[in-house]
């Protein structure tokens, strides 16, 4: 599950017994999983040493976070991975592919 929010406050997940750190959720940085099997976090929500609250560290650890998951839903597949300013294939999903 991905949700994406403004607030920090985490409500209902505190039922979810998640390793906390000052209401904060702790994290493995190598792919954002919670101390629960398939639960990430992302974002100013966790916390693992050395974390800043950047929106910039946020999309970092969000690409990390889809590519565990991805390999969790596809076992053995490749992760697909293009960049915008070079896969033609996304820039015509995107609608900006030149013409």
């Amino acid at each position: 599950m991905f949700l994406f929010g403004l607030n920090k406050k985490l409500g209902p997940i505190l039922e979810w017994e998640l390793e906390l750190n000052n209401k904060k959720i702790n994290v493995n940085t190598e792919n954002f999983q919670t101390s629960k099997a398939g639960i990430f976090a992302v974002g100013d929500i966790n916390d693992y040493p050395g974390k800043l609250d950047l929106i910039l560290s946020g999309f970092h650890e969000t690409t990390l976070a889809v590519q565990e998951a991805y390999k969790r839903i596809y076992p053995g597949e490749r992760v697909p991975f293009g960049y915008t300013t070079s896969n033609t294939k996304l820039q015509q999903k995107l609608g900006v592919a030149d013409k």
